[in-house]
C-alpha cells in the first residue's frame, strides 16, 4: 500500500502539480508541534498526527480522496490509509480494486485493527457523495421534511457508517479529525464536480492550483455515544462546516491566517527503490491516457 500511494502523489506531482494550504484550528494543539521544517533552509518536511485517527471531511471532488491521501504522505502515514468510499468507485481504472471494500467486512477489520493497535488514518465522507444540483435537491427535501436547517455548499451528513466505526474503535483512537476542503478556481455558485473531474485532473491538464484544507480535531472520548445525541453532533459539525465553506467563498481562504501552511505536493524523502517501484504502477496509467488520446483524435 505505500508503494501504491507513493505513485498516486506522483501522479499529482507529475501530472496535476498543486499546492497544500492547510489551516490549524486552535483544537489542534501548537502549531510548532504539528509542522516539522528543515533546519537549513526552513522548508516544511512533514507534519505530525497521532499514528491512528479517524478523519472526516466534506465531498466537493471526487478527487478529495486523492489530496487527503497526499495529506498523509507528509505526515508518513501513506501506507495506512483506509478510505470509505462509494461503492461505484471500485471501478476506477488501476485504483478502484484498491480502495472497494466490502461492507461485510467493515466491522471485522476494524476489530482487527483495534487489537493489532497498528498505525491507520480512517477516511470517511459522511456526505456519501459528492455535491451535485441532483443530490442538492435530495438534501433539500430531507432537511424540510425532518425540519433541519439544509447547507449551502454541503449535503446533510449521514452519520450510520461513521457511529459504527468510532463505536467500533472505541479508545484505540484518540482523536477524530475533520479536514473542510476548498478549491482555489472554483466560485460560490458553481458546483465544484463540475469544475474538476478525474478526467480533467488527470487526462485535461485542469485542475486546482491549491487545495485549501481547514483542520480540526476532537477526542473520540467527547462526542456522545447514542444514536440520536452523535446524530445530532454530527449534523452541528456539518452546519459549522458549512459557514466555513462560506468563508472561503467569500475570502478565498479558510480562518484563521496566522496558523496557515503551504505546501507542494510531491514525492519526499524516497529511496531509488521506492521511486523505481512508482513504474509499476504507472505502466498501466500511461497506457491508459494514450488508448483515450487515441480515441479523442480518432471523433
Amino acid at each position: 500500500m505505500r508503494m501504491w500511494s507513493q505513485n498516486l502523489v506522483a501522479l499529482v506531482q507529475w501530472f496535476a502539480p498543486s499546492d497544500v494550504v492547510m489551516t490549524f484550528d486552535q483544537s489542534c494543539g501548537d502549531l510548532d508541534d504539528i509542522v516539522q521544517k528543515d533546519s537549513k533552509t526552513g522548508d516544511i518536511t512533514s507534519l505530525v498526527f497521532p499514528k491512528r485517527i479517524i478523519a472526516i471531511a466534506n465531498h466537493q471532488i471526487y478527487a478529495d480522496w486523492i489530496y487527503i491521501w497526499c495529506i498523509a504522505h507528509l505526515a508518513g502515514a501513506h501506507g495506512v490509509v483506509k478510505i470509505i468510499l462509494k461503492h461505484s468507485l471500485k471501478n476506477l481504472p488501476v485504483y478502484g480494486l484498491k480502495l472497494a471494500l466490502d461492507q461485510e467486512t467493515i466491522e471485522s477489520n476494524l476489530e482487527r485493527s483495534k487489537k493489532s493497535d497498528q498505525p491507520m488514518w480512517l477516511v470517511l465522507f459522511p456526505e456519501g457523495t459528492v455535491v451535485s444540483p441532483c443530490t442538492r435537491k435530495r438534501s433539500k427535501e430531507f432537511a424540510e421534511k425532518n425540519n433541519l436547517r439544509d447547507n449551502r455548499y454541503t449535503l446533510l451528513p449521514r452519520s450510520t457508517g461513521l457511529r459504527l466505526c468510532t463505536t467500533t474503535l472505541d479508545d484505540s483512537v484518540e482523536y477524530m479529525y475533520d479536514f473542510t476542503i476548498g478549491y482555489s478556481g472554483v466560485g460560490p455558485n458553481e458546483i465544484p464536480e463540475e469544475v474538476y473531474t478525474i478526467q480533467s485532473i488527470f487526462f485535461f491538464k485542469h485542475f486546482p492550483k491549491k487545495i485549501h484544507v481547514q483542520v480540526r480535531r476532537f477526542k473520540i472520548d467527547s462526542i456522545p455515544k447514542a444514536e440520536e445525541e452523535f446524530n445530532q453532533w454530527v449534523h452541528e459539525r456539518w452546519i459549522e462546516k458549512d459557514e466555513l465553506m462560506g468563508h472561503f467563498y467569500k475570502n478565498g481562504s479558510f480562518p484563521p491566517q496566522d496558523r496557515t501552511i503551504e505546501v507542494p505536493i510531491k514525492l519526499r524523502n524516497n529511496s531509488i527503490l521506492d521511486l523505481a517501484h512508482i513504474w509499476v504502477f504507472l505502466v498501466p496509467y500511461l497506457l491508459l491516457v494514450k488508448k483515450i488520446m487515441n480515441l479523442a483524435f480518432t471523433f
